[in-house]
């Protein structure tokens, strides 16, 4: 019994010490990774004291109307018909910088909210596509020249972009990065449930939950214990072949009368973007696709974020996101 309990011992021990060292390992192979900064607003998405809003050429301001949130950009010098949309991902962050840089080049754009905000759902968890309905009226309202509107948004934005141009007709483009073709679970597993409501009703949903137990234990468990990089994709993977009513979960792209421009990293690592922007291509045969080789999920950085106590495997090299992003 003795030589029993000293193995067992003996075994944890070892572990645990080469846990420790992977950890040290990693701090330092990782220590200076990421090829980019953060803007100061990635701090707190919904502080707006923390956006910039003195930009040259372009007057700023916040729209609060019911269920629209965020900001608005009007270029002194307007170069181009309609307007633009921005929406942000799974942080449910605006989008700004594409909104300002947008702006700067002479087109009139909003960077809006998803949730978090006031009259909004607070995290990402049933979202009613309705919400859009007070960004149709604003612009209705307030903007004479306000076609043609076209959406832009990236990752969780762009599943809520793709939802949103298959009920409603008046966008006319779409330009969706890292898209989704396929409606996931929510992340607030408190409120578990779909990402997106319309007419009161949860739109069908994949379950993340019920991905491979082995791919979440070597993707996810094992990479946050000795502090390498976590990955998603293949939980996502899983999710959708152990689904056998996935196809009833896709995005209904078929019903879009939007114009489709999809772009996306062949080396996402968050999800399998290139397969799924293929999915919304078989649905609505018009849709483009533009994907890059060394293209990650954010089309920025080397690949890889740290996020302070945890790292998260985006994808892409720097040379192969700063193409994409451009």
């Amino acid at each position: 019994m003795k030589k029993i309990f000293f193995r067992i011992f003996s075994i944890v021990i070892i572990l645990v010490v080469l846990v420790f060292i992977l950890r040290i390992y990693n701090d330092h192979k990782y220590k200076d990774n990421n090829a980019f900064k953060f803007p100061e607003y990635y701090k707190d998405v919904t502080n707006i004291s923390l956006y910039p809003t003195d930009i040259d050429g372009v007057d700023v301001t916040y729209v609060d109307e019911g269920r629209m949130q965020g900001f608005r950009f009007v270029p002194k010098e307007k170069l181009h018909k309609g307007l633009v949309i921005c929406f942000g991902g799974s942080d449910g962050g605006p989008n700004f910088e594409t909104a300002k840089r947008l702006a700067e080049e002479g087109y009139e754009t909003f960077a809006l909210f998803m949730f978090g905000m006031k009259n909004q759902e607070q995290t990402l968890r049933k979202i009613p596509l309705e919400q859009f309905e007070d960004v149709i009226s604003y612009i209705n309202k307030n903007i004479k020249d306000n076609k043609p509107i076209s959406v832009v948004a990236a990752s969780k934005g762009a599943e809520y972009a793709l939802n949103l141009a298959s009920k409603y007709p008046e966008i006319d483009n779409l330009i969706l990065m890292a898209p989704s073709s396929y409606n996931f679970a929510g992340l607030d597993f408190k409120d578990y449930g779909s990402s997106w409501t319309y007419k009161g009703k949860e739109l069908p949903y994949i379950d993340i939950k019920k991905s491979s137990f082995n791919s979440f234990l070597k993707n996810i468990i094992v990479p946050s214990i000795i502090k390498s990089p976590i990955s998603f994709k293949e939980t996502y993977n899983s999710a959708i072949e152990k689904d056998s009513t996935s196809q009833e979960k896709l995005i209904p792209a078929k019903d879009v009368k939007a114009n489709i421009f999809l772009i996306v990293g062949e080396d996402d690592m968050m999800w399998d973007s290139l397969a799924m922007a293929n999915k919304i291509k078989e649905q609505n045969p018009k849709a483009n696709i533009y994907s890059y080789k060394g293209a990650g999920h954010i089309f920025a950085g080397n690949g890889i974020l740290d996020l302070g106590k945890t790292r998260v495997a985006t994808g892409g090299t720097a040379e192969g996101n700063e193409k994409a992003k451009k």
